[in-house]
């Protein structure tokens, strides 16, 4: 038998078919029976390699490993701001002018807040995670060098740099070595960034208050920096080994009166009351705009239904 009879027999069939009759369609592959608690993965371009999406709604997070991570990222920014609110209260506050290589430190501890930042807004991303380990990698190389000047009397060390019996540098080495660590893990961690995220704008709920406080806080602290930066160092480069010219006297002190007419007084340096209210006032500033954001989503909703 040749093509043309093959072919032509087919067509003799087809026209055997009653009209109206429809072809039978071939059958469908077998499907995996869905178990319990088991997260459905509908059509839709993700991004991912396999194709697969996970859609979350303005009340619920698309699996729970995705609101754990955003809360992980969080407490990553307020390490970042922890870490800069020391160096800050450093040099402001004990009159040390920044040094070079504790620019770089710097600038790389803000370039690692930028990847949760990114994760928090557009939605968890591996390649927001790269972002993070490279500017580690950076704030690894500033602080390991400080450490091998200090071990070889190169650096010397200034009291007022000292925190908790360890120089900064040494802190900074480590929490650019955790950032590495955690991000390899959470890279590991898949489920955390599989889902389709759309970022915290269209989520209600603390999360997204605390996004926008921390960032607004970062953000001051990169003004600070950056004026710290230009008045002492100008457009040239900062010294290796700046020196502090001790505590500033600006405090303020509270009077309390207690049992039997006896008053206390209590004196809090002032750069640390105004560090303080920059704190109060982000998280203020943060759910002021949670606020807006969440009556523009309520207003959206209207008008779409």
């Amino acid at each position: 038998m040749n093509l043309n009879s093959t072919l032509g027999a087919a067509y003799s069939l087809k026209g055997a078919l009653p009209q109206g009759t429809k072809e039978p369609k071939p059958p469908k592959a077998p499907t995996m029976p869905k178990k319990p608690g088991m997260p459905e993965f509908p059509e839709g371009d993700s991004g991912h390699p396999d194709g697969s999406s996970i859609q979350s709604g303005p009340d619920n997070e698309p699996t729970p490993a995705v609101g754990s991570a955003r809360w992980m990222n969080i407490a990553a920014i307020g390490v970042v701001i922890g870490a800069i609110t020391v160096a800050i209260t450093q040099q402001y506050g004990y009159g040390m002018a920044p040094s070079a290589l504790g620019v770089v430190e710097r600038s790389a501890l803000i370039g690692a807040a930028i990847a949760p930042m990114l994760n928090l807004l557009r939605g968890m991303r591996p390649n927001h995670y790269a972002i993070a380990i490279l500017a580690a990698v950076v704030g690894c190389a500033a602080s390991g060098r400080q450490i091998l000047d200090h071990a070889t009397g190169d650096l010397t060390l200034d009291p007022n740099e000292v925190v908790f019996g360890r120089p900064m540098f040494e802190w900074a080495f480590a929490i650019f070595l955790v950032a590495v660590v955690a991000c390899a893990a959470i890279l590991l961690w898949t489920s955390s960034w599989r889902a389709v995220d759309r970022g915290l704008f269209l989520h209600r709920g603390a999360a997204r208050a605390f996004t926008f406080s921390t960032i607004i806080w970062l953000f001051v602290y990169v003004v600070l920096s950056l004026v710290q930066v230009v008045v002492n160092c100008g457009i040239t480069v900062c010294p290796a080994d700046p020196s502090s010219t001790g505590a500033q006297s600006f405090e303020f002190t509270f009077s309390v009166a207690g049992s039997g007419g006896v008053e206390a007084s209590i004196s809090i340096p002032g750069f640390v009351t105004v560090m303080l209210g920059i704190g109060l006032i982000s998280f203020v500033a943060g759910a002021i705009i949670n606020g807006k954001v969440l009556r523009g989503v309520k207003d959206q909703a209207k008008q779409g239904a």
